[in-house]
């Protein structure tokens, strides 16, 4: 990809507290043109914060983010948890995903030929077209994920950030989402935020660690040395069958 090391978004010296309580500490980062960036790290470590700081969700406290591409940061993707998708809504899946085409005062427009096409074509490339007009609340964990997905995707964004994309999914839907990221990082950058890095290990150009502070790994190599730096303790990787596993917390001394 022509540019794939230019910058991106250069953020430096970011803290940030919740209350007493600090979350980030000195972070510095940078994201590159054409990266495929993992944001690891133990739940409340950190990660959803420096994401939602990045796309200017929150202040922080003191530091800064840098977009040097201004139009990549006017035409930003991003996939929160599942989780927190209102599923009682009463839309069904190509609804939900219409809602990417809806810009600023465009709520009460008709939906245009353009939007139709795009929509249409986002579904077929994800497989979601047979399930089209299916209610959003009975979708299963991975199809649910591959629809915010396609509302993400659907705006044609320059850049994509996904915030735990694999959890509570299964098996199957994960491989599915993987090869469509491996896909998708051909033609824009991907910015993952997860604790479990093995699904993505392969892919994956470079790993950020952030449990308060942040440790960068640009060769994007896993092995127990990272995942000891994220997590804060010691760490088993097993190959068959469990992706991961996290031992408790030990007495360091």
């Amino acid at each position: 990809m022509t540019g794939a090391h230019q910058p991106l978004v250069s953020i430096k010296d970011i803290c940030f507290s919740y209350g007493a309580g600090r979350v980030l500490d000195n972070v510095g980062l940078q994201i590159d043109q054409g990266d495929y960036l993992a944001i690891i790290g133990p739940n409340g470590g950190g990660k959803t914060t420096l994401l939602k700081i990045i796309l200017g969700l929150l202040e922080p406290d003191s530091g800064s983010v840098t977009w040097h591409d201004r139009h990549a940061k006017r035409h930003i993707g991003y996939v929160p948890q599942f989780a927190s998708f209102e599923r009682s809504f009463p839309l069904c899946v190509s609804e939900v995903v219409m809602m990417g085409r809806l810009k600023s005062g465009r709520l009460f427009q008709r939906r245009t030929a353009d939007d139709e096409h795009q929509v249409a074509d986002i579904l077929e490339k994800l497989g979601l077209m047979q399930i089209a007009d299916k209610p959003v609340g009975e979708l299963s964990g991975g199809q649910l994920q591959r629809v915010l997905i396609a509302r993400a995707l659907v705006t044609n964004p320059d850049i994509l950030f996904l915030d735990e994309p694999i959890a509570s999914i299964d098996q199957d839907s994960r491989y599915a989402l993987t090869e469509i990221l491996k896909e998708l990082n051909k033609r824009i950058p991907i910015i993952i935020v997860t604790h479990d890095i093995t699904a993505f290990a392969s892919d994956v150009m470079h790993i950020a660690c952030v449990n308060t502070q942040l440790y960068f790994h640009g060769d994007g190599e896993l092995d127990s040395e990272v995942m000891e730096e994220a997590y804060g303790c010691p760490v088993e990787l097993v190959a068959h069958g469990v992706p991961h596993r996290v031992l408790k917390q030990h007495d360091h001394s």
